[in-house]
């Protein structure tokens, strides 16, 4: 250990001689360690939040989606299918169509999304855990079932009961036929069994309803094409060549991924994490200016030391790296500390659940702790502190010595 570290050691353990300067001191230490503590609980909170609402809306989603850019259909005779047959890379595709409807149950309408999946596809994407009440299945023994959003089951009151059955009309327009007042065969009724409620989130819970893909072809009358292709790729950093591939063999298609459809959800989620750590940012700065005044009443209340220091050989260089290595001290000391009490607090919510949440999706408040995040604000703390304690030893030595 060297004299200036030895010493700067010393003077930060030792009681001053004015006691205003301990307080300081203490101050200065306790506003970097709430300061570092709160960066890591609120940035982890944030992390559990954005890995939930991203879990939300993409939990059934697909690696990629391809979308007529003109209409509402791609048709069963396109070559895309026996394109994407013989594709070179490793992936599955499902036809999907979508279709606004009304639903009826009793005297209750609702204008509803329709959604037709393939029965194999809802199998995989595990809806079972997204059940609130009912089956996982489109059907019920041979007949069509539907599976309602938990919004859509509230609006028409419809009862879900294993006593007897609840049967949903469905009306749609037929497409052979010409939309007229007098003409009421433009409307098409069909009936599906409710089979289940699901709650994935707000915005699908209130506005759509499932069924088979084979039901909802021959309902909207789609003749084997589909409205969205949704393509699963073996590898996930496949995905942007495959879109690229299929852009340029098939330009009156739209190809985007999972994150290009729920951008603006994407975005917003980091920018407000990054906007909240701009702020804790600005309030560490505030709390390191208390090490510049501590440092800076420490020089004035050591001056006979400086003079001694200086009489026995020491240069100037030299007693500036002592009081700079304080508040160095100081610094990484709370910081470290902060940052240990910060990951504390985290586990302890991570393994308790402390903070729950009553009539609400989230049972309790999630934390993720991120390793990148960490040697973030480590950085950032190391900077902080080396600046607020390099700019009262640099200013006033000269004062000082002069």
């Amino acid at each position: 250990m060297n004299v200036s570290t030895f010493i700067a050691k010393r003077y930060l353990f030792s009681k001053k001689s004015r006691n205003i300067i301990n307080i300081i001191s203490i101050i200065s230490f306790l506003g970097i360690f709430i300061s570092a503590s709160a960066l890591v609980i609120i940035l982890s909170a944030f992390n559990g939040i954005q890995e939930y609402v991203e879990d939300m809306y993409g939990r059934h989603a697909a690696d990629m989606y391809i979308e007529p850019e003109k209409g509402k259909m791609i048709s069963a005779d396109d070559h895309l299918f026996s394109y994407l047959n013989e594709y070179k890379k490793n992936i599955n595709y499902f036809k999907q169509i979508q279709e606004t409807s009304m639903l009826k149950y009793d005297k209750r309408w609702v204008a509803a999304t329709v959604i037709g999946l393939d029965s194999v596809l809802f199998q995989n994407q595990n809806w079972e855990h997204d059940l609130t009440q009912g089956k996982a299945d489109l059907y019920f023994k041979s007949f069509p079932g539907i599976i309602l959003g938990y919004g859509l089951q509230h609006q028409l009151q419809a009862d879900l009961n294993q006593n007897f059955m609840s049967e949903i009309s469905m009306y749609s327009v037929n497409k052979d036929q010409k939309i007229s007042v007098q003409n009421q065969s433009v409307l098409r009724q069909n009936h599906f069994i409710l089979n289940g409620v699901f709650s994935v989130n707000p915005d699908i819970d209130g506005s759509t309803a499932i069924i088979d893909y084979s039901a909802a072809n021959k309902i909207f009358n789609y003749k084997n094409g589909a409205s969205t292709i949704l393509i699963y790729a073996e590898k996930n950093d496949h995905i942007y060549e495959i879109k690229e591939d299929i852009k340029k063999q098939f330009p009156h298609l739209v190809t985007y991924s999972h994150e290009e459809k729920n951008k603006l959800i994407y975005a917003a989620n980091d920018t407000e994490k990054w906007m909240v750590m701009a702020i804790l940012i600005f309030v560490l700065l505030l709390s390191s200016f208390t090490i510049t005044s501590s440092i800076t009443m420490l020089i004035i209340d050591k001056k006979k030391d400086i003079f001694t220091l200086s009489s026995l050989g020491c240069n100037q260089y030299m007693i500036r790296n002592i009081f700079f290595k304080e508040g160095l001290l100081i610094s990484l000391l709370g910081s470290l500390l902060g940052l240990l009490f910060g990951l504390f607090i985290c586990y302890v919510q991570m393994e308790f659940k402390l903070i729950t949440f009553s009539d609400a999706s989230l049972e309790y408040w999630p934390i993720v702790i991120k390793a990148v995040d960490v040697i973030l604000l480590l950085s950032v703390l190391t900077i902080v502190g080396f600046v607020s304690s390099y700019l009262p030893g640099r200013l006033l030595m000269k004062k000082v010595f002069n």
